[in-house]
């Protein structure tokens, strides 16, 4: 398998250079930050859609799962679908996404391995204020290192912004939208398109700890042959303690000639400082 491309550079370089900014960008914003006690554990999971609230600084948190799908006559399995996030400070968190061991099975035979991995940077841009949504921004970076089955091949960064809005005091609505760069082989060598990824969760309180959600997302290939792709899913989170969550979902996906769904179960939990 290769993972060097003669544009791994540039798309490392981009990388760089956004995740190099960060600091500046948020300067001012961090400095107005809530120093309060952190409260309950906040996750990213099960949603497809990032939170914009960030890991309270020296902080670990890890998320993990289990998710099952079946697209046509292809099932797949993924786990432990694992993100790692550690809080910098007030401003800046730094995340590991690792799918892992992906387990597909269909006419062909059964075909395992692990997928790439995405290091990234949440940086926070605003609380939340008024009609002015609690803003963050997350910059990405997917590298080519699965397996030959499960792999880009190329490096692929993603820029997403983040946003949420307390509707009331137990409904809530976060959103993402942003560009990945996605490049692909062709006849010629590669070729680099841009793929517009957004999600929009609805989720709220139902008593105790239960909370439940409803999610919209995508993905609109911009400018290339892939098809566009959206789903809805729905869940529930339990807020057992604090530090920890569990979480239950099941979803659906379609686009133009292609059907699936899929169901998965999660944990999260915050490491103690």
């Amino acid at each position: 398998m290769t993972f060097i491309r003669e544009n791994l550079g540039w798309h490392l370089g981009l990388f760089a250079v956004l995740v190099a900014i960060s600091p500046v960008v948020t300067a001012q914003s961090s400095e107005e930050m809530d120093t309060s006690p952190p409260g309950p554990i906040v996750t990213d999971r099960p949603t497809q859609s990032a939170s914009p609230v960030l890991v309270p600084p020296h902080t670990f948190q890890l998320e993990a799962g289990y998710k099952f799908s079946r697209n046509e006559d292809i099932d797949a399995q993924v786990l432990p679908d694992l993100l790692a996030r550690y809080g910098i400070n007030q401003a800046i968190e730094v995340r590991l996404v690792a799918a892992g061991l992906n387990i597909t099975r269909s006419a062909d035979g059964t075909t395992t391995g692990f997928s790439d991995i995405t290091l990234g940077t949440k940086i926070a841009l605003a609380d939340e204020s008024g009609a002015r949504p609690q803003m963050a921004l997350l910059v990405s970076a997917s590298l080519p290192v699965g397996h030959s089955d499960f792999t880009s091949e190329y490096v692929i960064p993603e820029i997403l912004f983040l946003g949420a809005n307390s509707l009331s005091d137990r409904l809530g609505l976060t959103y993402n939208v942003g560009p990945s760069f996605v490049t692909e082989k062709t006849d010629a060598g590669s070729d680099m398109n841009i793929d517009l990824d957004y999600s929009v969760a609805l989720s709220g309180s139902v008593g105790g700890p239960f909370s439940l959600f409803g999610e919209f997302y995508g993905v609109f290939a911009i400018g290339r042959s892939q098809l566009d792709r959206h789903g809805f899913q729905a869940g529930t989170t339990i807020l057992l303690s604090p530090l920890f969550q569990i979480d239950f979902r099941a979803g659906i996906g379609q686009s133009e000639n292609e059907n699936g769904w899929l169901v998965g179960a999660g944990l999260a939990f915050r490491v103690p400082r």
